[in-house]
């Protein structure tokens, strides 16, 4: 009997971009190509939300990923993601937010990535979705259907990913973090920048009543405290000249090296 291909799941790739070398080598090298998947490139926009809510409105499937131009997605990975949606539809067919790394509900960390910036795997392989309360901007997952959004009035390109999982939380909605292997070609930095801790204010006082939240890279609270923590820990990397990491020029060679030493991005 002759077999039946499986069918691609239709899905639209949403990223911002702002530097095209960067797109080319990483996010462009891994994803285009791949059947089923429309890629969306928005360009000079002020903010995530709205760079990722007008490349909503353009997309022609249900299925979004939402992700950094710097993202390198290993061979195979559209293949087991797509598998990773029928079994959760299965699940939980009311899932919110899905994302690769995140705070689960029980305030762990959990994922399996490899961050240039960090130098280094975050998490480890695991198998099954984890239930999770905020998820990490470097992929995030929804459906068109689910009416979920990102808010345009939050500033600049940070903490959207834990915005809008706290919308799906309201909504009733169960956030996940996915078990699906990507190499986060990023620089690596000693200081979170002043848009960070803008967009830092805007959401306190947007969750002020949830709070606290705690983020992928700090916790969100009442007195900001995270703020001073944040400079101190800044400032002692900066007199101790520690070393931040670089982005890959090939990533596809880095996946590479990495499946010689570890088990990584085959599930």
């Amino acid at each position: 009997m002759a077999q039946v291909a499986k069918q691609a799941l239709p899905m639209s790739l949403i990223v911002a971009v702002n530097d095209d070398e960067v797109l080319r080598d990483n996010l462009l090298a891994s994803a285009s190509g791949e059947s089923g998947v429309e890629i969306l490139l928005q360009r000079r926009f002020p903010s995530a939300g709205a760079a990722y809510e007008a490349g909503r409105a353009k997309a022609q499937n249900d299925i979004l990923i939402f992700c950094h131009q710097d993202v390198y997605f290993p061979p195979g990975w559209f293949s087991r993601f797509a598998d990773t949606v029928a079994d959760l539809e299965n699940r939980d067919p009311n899932w919110g937010v899905l994302g690769v790394f995140g705070i689960s509900t029980s305030k762990e960390p959990r994922g399996h990535v490899y961050s240039s910036g960090l130098m280094g795997i975050l998490g480890g392989d695991f198998q099954h979705p984890i239930e999770a309360s905020t998820l990490d901007e470097l992929v995030l997952i929804v459906r068109k259907s689910s009416m979920l959004d990102f808010d345009r009035r939050l500033p600049g390109f940070h903490l959207y990913g834990t915005d809008i999982c706290l919308q799906a939380s309201q909504r009733g909605m169960t956030n996940y973090i996915i078990p699906a292997f990507c190499i986060h070609n990023s620089n690596g930095i000693k200081m979170l920048p002043v848009a960070f801790w803008r967009t830092y204010f805007y959401m306190q006082r947007k969750w002020w009543n949830h709070l606290p939240v705690t983020t992928p890279c700090v916790q969100i609270t009442k007195t900001g405290l995270p703020l001073i923590a944040s400079l101190r820990t800044a400032a002692s990397r900066i007199l101790k000249r520690d070393a931040i990491g670089k982005r890959r020029k090939e990533p596809a060679s880095l996946y590479e090296d990495l499946k010689t030493k570890t088990f990584v991005g085959t599930r």
